[in-house]
């Protein structure tokens, strides 16, 4: 996992329990694990639970991991999210300016897709209805 400098002593993000090579997980209700099914040129990111400034560290590290592994493509399956704020609509911005394609999948629960349509970003970000239409079979 990379570091950064919300990393504790310890080496662990704040906020962030490292629970397996593949899966990072919050203290609280949000975790995001590879799924290795995925082309090896694509990082799919099964992201779940509920998404704030508090749970974001584990979404953080993810997609800094998957960076730097210079991913050509990053999907996102936000299927599994319950709620998210304007600290994690943040995040997948800052990650869509990164270099690689992102890709969000759904579908979406009606808190998310709202916060998509209400902030314009549903024309800005990638969003696909689920894996098949991102081209994940």
């Amino acid at each position: 996992m990379t570091k950064s400098p919300e990393f504790a002593e310890d080496g662990i993000p704040q906020g962030f329990v490292a629970s397996g090579p593949h899966t990072y997980k919050s203290r609280g209700v949000a975790t995001v694990t590879r799924d290795l099914s995925a082309p090896p040129d694509t990082w799919l990111l099964v992201v779940r639970g509920e998404f704030d400034r508090d749970t974001l560290p584990c979404l953080r590290a993810a997609l800094d991991d998957a960076g730097a592994a210079d991913a050509e493509r990053i999907v996102l399956d936000l299927s599994g999210v319950t709620f998210g704020d304007s600290s994690f609509l943040n995040e997948l911005l800052v990650a869509h300016g990164r270099p690689g394609q992102l890709v969000l999948v759904g579908p979406f629960t009606g808190q998310i897709r709202r916060l998509f349509e209400l902030t314009g970003t549903d024309v800005v970000l990638t969003l696909a209805p689920d894996r098949a239409g991102a081209g994940l079979g």
